[in-house]
């Protein structure tokens, strides 16, 4: 008898404590539902754009294209359908060139090798990115820390049509695929003659070896045009992508802010094959071996009969 009452009284004393217990949860779960923001619920980390940096007057390239010794190359594009787009984690910014015009082009029948372009002072804006925390599973965080803008309209329509030769243009062994900023090997200057350096420091590499999308075989690819005679072309299609990074001088050092310029060539429907697009068009003596420079767009030779993506950059060897 006294044992069953002792089970009866701890029974009845340990109630109060469980109902203690299931207070204190409901308490937890309302402060959760109505209290500070994120307490107990999963957080993931996102980049955001921050502060203005600085604003640069920089000589800004558009349609680049590598030109080998003796070979004339035209230029095609949408104009004011190309632009510049940098990325850092969620953070997406571009810029869309201005121009009332539908269509442009141009050509450079010139002998000298180099890369050729089109260009203008812009200014560029420079902002600073960080990583915050938000309500959420999925984290997309700051890849670099900083991204640029072009703003519009431009500040001087100086620079026009230009080829950045080099030092040695008789072999195209050396023939650039990349351009640093300045007219040449040796060259101080960031921009063309008729465009003297209005911020001192401030330039924009890119590379034209890439394709659409940045990819491609890293092989050489070959086009042996040996034992022919007169010129062939060789038409490009399709939409240009290249990596460029822009480069600024800020307190004492150098920043820069990675991206990409891309943009669409113009309607050429009587090729065979058809082609819809096209952002550049080569005219190659024959009596050579033409390689791509790498990154190629495919292991196999050039067949001049089907169209290459993108661009491309050459390289002559002799035979």
């Amino acid at each position: 008898m006294s044992d069953a009452g002792s089970a009866v009284r701890f029974g009845r004393t340990r109630r109060p404590w469980i109902y203690s217990f299931a207070g204190i949860a409901v308490a937890l779960l309302i402060v959760v539902g109505f209290g500070p923001t994120g307490l107990l619920l999963p957080r993931s980390t996102i980049c955001q754009k921050g502060d203005l940096v600085g604003t640069y007057a920089i000589w800004t390239p558009d349609t680049p294209l590598n030109k080998p010794e003796g070979v004339n190359v035209s230029a095609a594009a949408q104009i004011g359908g190309w632009n510049f787009t940098f990325s850092s984690g969620s953070v997406i910014v571009g810029s869309i060139h201005p121009s009332e015009l539908a269509a442009g082009g141009w050509g450079d029948r010139g002998s000298a090798s180099g890369i050729s372009m089109q260009g203008a002072e812009v200014n560029w804006s420079f902002y600073s990115v960080h990583n915050t925390s938000v309500i959420g599973t999925s984290s997309n965080p700051c890849v670099q820390p900083y991204v640029a803008e072009m703003e519009s309209p431009p500040v001087q329509q100086c620079g026009g049509f230009v080829t950045i030769p080099l030092v040695d243009n008789t072999s195209d062994v050396v023939e650039p695929h990349v351009w640093n900023g300045e007219l040449g090997v040796n060259s101080s200057s960031p921009e063309p003659p008729n465009c003297p350096p209005t911020t001192p420091g401030a330039y924009i590499w890119f590379d034209i070896s890439f394709h659409e999308n940045a990819t491609g075989a890293a092989a050489p690819v070959q086009w042996n045009l040996c034992n022919s005679t007169g010129t062939f072309p060789l038409v490009l299609p399709g939409v240009a992508e290249i990596p460029v990074v822009v480069y600024a001088p800020y307190e004492g050092r150098e920043i820069s802010a990675s991206g990409a310029q891309t943009w669409v060539g113009l309607p050429n429907g009587g090729n065979t094959p058809p082609i819809e697009f096209w952002t550049a068009n080569y005219s190659v003596p024959g009596g050579w071996l033409w390689m791509l420079a790498p990154v190629g767009p495919t292991p196999a030779t050039i067949n001049p009969e089907l169209p290459l993506p993108s661009l491309v950059a050459f390289e002559r060897l002799a035979c």
